[in-house]
């Protein structure tokens, strides 16, 4: 089946970009979370502080932009952002020769404890976390490769819920296949970039491309 990605568009009439980030697939890369948890918002009334976690991208498979990526390509075309601030994000980003996924890996902590013949053990993933605005903050974590070996950074936006729209999604169950449409902010979309350009050395790479307008 081909991964799915969330709808980001420019809306012309309010001069922003919106995406529509899905509120009833708590198996995919967008879930709603009440502090860890997964909740089915079929059936939950949603909360103002319940979360969107997006397990952001930027490029499908074929290169072209997505999520993220296609945030970047509006930022260009719509001439969101000076040439001089985005000169210097970049050579902010090349500059950097320290990356999350080189640096820290994932610990295993043993207890004593046990649960039927068990030994309980706690394993450690490195989560990286930043504030950007009024609900919404950036993650990184650190995963163990699924096809390779080694360790791969992961980046995740968290949303709160009460910064999506329609406001009155808080306080009742979402409908069939319902979306909430949330507008990121041109300074958001740069922390996003130099989170990805921290997290992993390829990244960087591909965030100096997209920053380039080199799609």
């Amino acid at each position: 089946m081909p991964r799915e990605f969330v709808p980001v568009h420019w809306d012309p009439a309010t001069k922003r970009i919106l995406c529509d980030l899905p509120l009833t697939r708590p198996t995919g890369r967008v879930r709603l979370r009440r502090g860890e948890k997964p909740i089915p918002a079929r059936r939950v009334p949603l909360h103002a502080e319940d979360v969107i976690e997006w397990q952001i991208a930027y490029r499908d498979h074929q290169g072209n932009p997505v999520e993220m990526g296609e945030m970047l390509r509006i930022i260009h075309q719509e001439h969101l952002l000076d040439l001089l601030t985005m000169q210097r994000l970049v050579h902010r980003i090349k500059s950097y020769s320290e990356f999350c996924d080189e640096k820290f890996s994932i610990e295993s902590e043993y207890t004593s404890f046990r649960f039927a013949d068990f030994i309980i053990s706690w394993r450690k993933h490195p989560v990286f976390i930043r504030e950007v605005e009024d609900g919404v903050r950036i993650e990184i974590e650190i995963r163990h490769r699924q096809r390779a070996v080694g360790f791969q950074a992961m980046v995740f936006l968290v949303i709160a819920l009460r910064v999506c729209e329609p406001p009155d999604l808080i306080g009742r169950t979402a409908h069939a296949k319902e979306r909430a449409r949330w507008s990121p902010s041109v300074d958001l979309v740069m922390a996003l970039a130099d989170a990805f350009s921290l997290a992993s050395r390829s990244y960087r790479e591909d965030m100096v491309q997209l920053l380039e307008g080199r799609w």
